[in-house]
């Protein structure tokens, strides 16, 4: 288990992996060349090992109240990662194909799991979600 540094360290690198693959799918829906299956089969591998890495990190660093969610947002996070790692395996399979239709749907399916992601990292770091910090007194300041 990893502390919050790593935390910090972990989500800088995933939104430059979320972001340079949001990059790469939005090129390949105006061109699509050769060199486009290895650029989706890299971002598979980095969002892969960004997501077996979430779940070696120290959840408790989070501080969130279990009582008030059913599900932590971590667990969210790492569905919507598993579902864009999956939508990413769609799309070499359908760019074997050369189907230019079904090649839009998988990148406009790859896009909206992008942005779930990307929403369920930004929900995870919301300060509101977070237990409050024990004061040191809960006497009032005169």
């Amino acid at each position: 288990m990893q502390g919050s540094l790593f935390w910090i360290e972990w989500l800088d690198r995933l939104d430059r992996v979320l972001t340079s693959t949001r990059e790469d799918i939005l090129s390949l829906s105006r061109m699509v060349n050769p060199r486009s299956l290895a650029v989706i089969e890299r971002s598979q591998r980095q969002l892969s090992a960004l997501t077996n890495d979430l779940r070696l990190l120290d959840r408790d660093v989070l501080g969130f109240d279990a009582s008030a969610e059913p599900q932590n947002g971590a667990d969210r996070l790492q569905q919507a990662l598993d579902a864009t790692v999956l939508q990413l395996g769609t799309l070499t399979q359908v760019l074997h194909a050369n189907a230019p239709a079904a090649r839009e749907t998988v990148l406009a399916a790859i896009d909206s799991a992008l942005r779930d992601s990307r929403y369920e990292a930004a929900v995870l770091l919301a300060p509101s979600r977070r237990l409050p910090k024990p004061s040191a007194s809960l006497a009032p300041r005169v």
